[in-house]
């Protein structure tokens, strides 16, 4: 009897009534009762409902039926008061159909299922009292359980693989001693099985059980002794013909889908695949394979194909491995697998050999209580030895979970695709980062043991924290399977990208904080909730992934068809991490707005969801979006709200500093350097305790910190940090990173601004070089670079040299930009400032006119330009012009507080002939780029 739904999903409902009791009056019905509508087809068309208890006159037989407890496809279960023998029982009454022949069958197998129960007396067998007829229906009673189902037990909060066995190796004793007795259950699944409140197991409803000779192995269950009475001969009677499917298609034996005979071994496979799915949260096979086949069967008997049918050949992968992150022992998962051979010969011999072999826990720990006996010197030798062992047994290979993410082939394909991408750094890249991966998934098996030891060896902390310990470290495992997967696709982009992108990955160290992740909003405990927030969680890894290798419109697309698939989970902390990375790209792809109210709901799910780390990360995006739109209101308040989340998470140096790096952007926006320095001084300091020296976050801070310092006047001390920065970042990418030359870059502009030219000149041209190699020589970057360059050659007054650097970058230049972009600013000035460092002041006039009319360039770049031009214009006999483009230049540097450069204009002009008497200046002689610095 196949039992679906309509929607072709599985069920772990049976055609038979699960016969889920309680005795509290008045409970509304349990979730595992069948639905009350069903789908109407064949026979069951037209039902005539049973009499209820009201109709009945309030008794069924002696018994005073009270309330429904549940219902199913065959009959109803009352809760029910004996009143003889003073006690409340369950009462199972026949649910009739229409036909009379549905009804004969339904009574027959009501009596079968009360002779079977009846027959077994066993503390993991529900009792039953008394089996009767009454007004042409069957009712049974037996003893009324007060708890639910076994799918009930498992669902009602996570479970460990220890105490899912136990309770699954109770079930399995009551199937022991019915196939003692010659019965095979041949529907065995989690709701025919009860669990007391008291903790007790009862194997149930056994409406399809069948009695069983000797099946011709010696190891057989035993013969049946004949039926002694013509009631009990109810059991034997045939409700079947041959071929016709009897079970719950999950849990059903390849032989029952065949409709073959059936023995105990029946019963092992599906207290295995039951064992399976309890222990793993997976199926272990396809049902729909299984049923094809009997399907193929069938329509060769209906045929009337002569000889017995072949069965079709099953695939022998059928049977899936289970999950390798899956943290049950070895010997479960043998015998769980062996239990579930598609052939019965390949099972155990007897449900007690399977029960045993599942039972080696209790071996193991009675071997180390014998060894206790011994003397105390072989004791202590023996405890530590066999402490040793256990662990090796119980916590050892963790390694080996993640070996489906990173593994030497993984290695290969990554290293295989940054050289596909002609990047110049793609091996050395390659290697560092695989670098990082190792040391990635060394830490996360560290933790995945240390996680292990404190439940199972320690005794340290709870099995339900070692649960929510593992969930969080899978969650890890499949960010770096991402990863690893974004990284065999990379894009030349991509490469530079692709160590940040490692050192991105959450840590496993936070799946230690034990107290955060208690306090996190619990996931779902229906397993196929559970599945699917998995699979959601393996997707959203992905996106992340794509974003964190520059591959933001691909990553923005998923995010989005990923969205109300994970809001209809209403699990926050999955809403607050989708919305995350959600809002965070549309604020890179310029939509700041929709980004900032994206992020904003981002925060208020981690906070209901109890996701402090991942609420302190969106905070940190919000506030920088927030400021880039001027709100910096808000983004204050963001801040400090990120503060205050720290402060309950207890502290974390890495969150805090980026909390304290964004914060000093936010300075800066609102022109408070000071602030802005505080800050990254603070930031930088608690980098240098906790990340190793050479880590891209510290790089980066100093970097940030020494450009902010620069920007400040504070050029000595800015140089002192940007050489830092730059060993960091060497440290971190190697020499050859187009990070590394931006630190060369920064630090040229330090050391020009303190007049030290030569040390300039050097990291300005170790900067061009490494823009070259990797980006071309016609690259934006390139001519920027070159910029820098001229300038540390001017300040050496190598003016043939600068004026030919700067020839080459405005060259560049005009090939990507528009004539009005202030990029060309630069360039234009540097080549007039060039050509007047030779005496050719003719050909300066030109180009330094072409600069002072970029008005949206730097006021002191503006002034260092007028100034030029003035000198040049006052050189060819232009002193009027001269006299005015003085003046607006001292303008521009009073504008920019440069007030040294203002009062040398001045003097300049101070020194000229009156109107008329022009003669060439000698003021000035320092010259007039020397202090001129560019920002970028």
């Amino acid at each position: 009897m196949v039992d679906r739904d309509d929607t072709g999903a599985e069920s772990e409902s049976g055609p038979e009534l699960s016969t889920k009791v309680t005795s509290d009056d008045g409970a509304s019905p349990p979730r595992s009762v069948a639905p009350a509508s069903r789908p109407n087809t064949g026979r069951d068309a037209a039902p005539v409902p049973a009499k209820s208890a009201r109709s009945l006159g309030g008794r069924v037989g002696r018994f005073i039926p009270l309330k429904v407890l549940g219902q199913g496809g065959m009959g109803v279960v009352y809760a029910a008061y004996d009143p003889d023998l003073d006690r409340k029982v369950a009462l199972k009454l026949l649910r009739v159909t229409s036909a009379d022949t549905d009804l004969e069958a339904g009574r027959t197998r009501l009596l079968r299922e009360a002779q079977a129960m009846a027959r077994v007396s066993h503390p993991n067998v529900i009792p039953v009292f008394d089996v009767g007829e009454w007004e042409e229906q069957v009712f049974v009673t037996m003893e009324l359980v007060e708890g639910g189902t076994l799918r009930d037990w498992q669902q009602a909060k996570p479970r460990s693989w220890r105490e899912t066995l136990e309770t699954y190796l109770s079930a399995g004793r009551g199937l022991e001693a019915a196939h003692a007795v010659g019965l095979v259950h041949r529907d065995f699944k989690p709701t025919n099985v009860l669990v007391g409140r008291d903790g007790r197991v009862f194997v149930t409803d056994f409406g399809l059980a069948r009695p069983v000779g000797n099946s011709g192995r010696e190891d057989g269950p035993p013969e049946l002794p004949s039926p002694v009475s013509e009631g009990s001969g109810k059991l034997f009677e045939p409700l079947t013909q041959a071929g016709v499917v009897l079970g719950t298609p999950p849990f059903m034996s390849p032989e029952q889908f065949r409709g073959d005979a059936v023995d105990a071994r029946s019963d092992q496979f599906s207290f295995c695949a039951a064992l399976y799915r309890a222990l793993y949260g997976t199926r272990p096979f396809d049902p729909d394979v299984l049923s094809r086949a009997a399907k193929s069967k069938a329509r060769r008997l209906a045929s009337g194909a002569k000889g017995e049918a072949a069965s079709p050949a099953l695939p022998p992968d059928l049977i899936q491995e289970p999950p390798r992150d899956a943290k049950v022992p070895a010997w479960v998962r043998r015998a769980v697998m062996r239990g579930l051979s598609l052939e019965a010969e390949g099972r155990f011999a007897s449900m007690g050999d399977l029960l045993e072999a599942l039972s080696q826990e209790k071996h193991f720990a009675r071997r180390r209580r014998l060894g206790g006996g011994a003397v105390a010197a072989v004791a202590l030798v023996a405890a530590v030895g066999g402490g040793a062992w256990w662990q090796s047994r119980v916590c050892a290979g963790a390694e080996g979970l993640l070996a489906d993410a990173w593994n030497p082939e993984a290695r290969q394909r990554m290293t295989t695709a940054f050289g596909a991408t002609g990047s110049p750094v793609a091996a050395d890249m390659a290697a560092r980062v695989s670098g990082v991966l190792d040391a990635y998934a060394s830490a996360w098996a560290k933790q995945h043991t240390e996680a292990c030891e404190a439940t199972r060896v320690r005794a340290q902390q709870t099995e339900a924290l070692l649960s929510q310990r593992v969930v969080c470290l899978e969650r890890r495992h499949k960010d770096l399977r991402a990863l690893v997967g974004a990284l065999a696709s990379v894009e030349k982009s991509g490469v530079e990208k692709a160590l940040d992108a490692a050192y991105a990955l959450p840590s496993p160290q936070d799946c230690a904080d034990v107290e955060a992740l208690s306090e996190q909003q619990p996931r779902p405990a229906d397993p196929m909730k559970r599945a699917e927030l998995e699979a959601l969680e393996g997707r959203l890894s992905e996106v992340k992934a794509l974003l964190d290798t520059s591959r933001q419109p691909q990553a923005l697309e998923k995010a989005r068809v990923l969205e109300p698939l994970v809001v209809a989970t209403g699990y926050l902390p999955l809403m607050a991490e989708l919305r995350f990375h959600l809002g965070w790209l549309q604020a890179l792809q310029g939509q700041k707005e929709q980004g900032a109210g994206v992020l904003e709901q981002a925060v208020f799910d981690a906070e209901a969801g109890r996701a402090d780390r991942l609420e302190v990360a969106v905070l940190n995006k919000l506030l920088f979006v927030e400021g880039e739109r001027g709100r910096f209101d808000f983004a204050t308040r963001w801040a400090r709200l990120g503060k205050a989340t720290l402060q309950r998470l207890g502290g974390d140096a890495v969150l805090e500093s980026d909390l304290l790096v964004n914060g000093a952007n936010l300075s800066l926006m609102q022109e408070k350097p000071e602030e802005a320095r505080t800050q990254l001084q603070e930031a930088n300091a608690l980098l240098a305790k906790t990340l190793e020296p050479g880590h891209p976050k510290r790089a980066r801070v100093a970097f940030t910190l020494g450009r902010t310092l620069l920007e400040s006047g504070a050029y000595a001390e800015a140089a002192k940090v940007l050489e830092e920065a730059l060993h960091q970042t060497e440290a971190a990418v190697g020499p050859r990173h187009l990070d590394v030359a931006r630190r060369h870059q920064a630090l040229s502009m330090a050391l020009r601004e303190q007049g030290d030219f030569t040390g300039a000149l050097e990291h300005a041209r170790a900067s061009v070089a490494i823009h070259r190699e990797l980006l071309g020589n016609d690259h934006l970057k390139v001519a920027e670079a070159l910029d820098e360059e001229g300038m540390g050659l001017l300040g050496l007054k190598r003016y043939e040299e600068a004026l030919k650097v700067y020839e080459e970058a405005l060259k560049v230049k005009r090939q990507h930009l528009e004539p009005g972009d202030e990029e060309l600013h630069y360039s234009y000035d540097g080549v007039g400032q060039a050509l007047l460092g030779l005496g050719r002041t003719r050909d300066a006039v030109e180009p330094l006119r072409q600069a002072v009319t970029f008005a949206s360039a730097q006021e002191d770049s503006l002034g260092e330009s007028g100034f030029a031009l003035a000198q040049a214009l006052y050189k060819e006999g232009q002193s009027d012009e001269a006299r005015t483009e003085a003046t607006r230049a001292g303008d521009h540097f009073k504008a920019s507080g440069r007030e040294v450069r203002a009062q040398a204009v001045q003097t300049w002009l101070e020194s000229l002939p009156p109107e008329g008497k022009a003669k060439p200046s000698k003021v000035a002689k320092k010259p007039a780029h020397a202090e001129r610095k560019r920002r970028k």
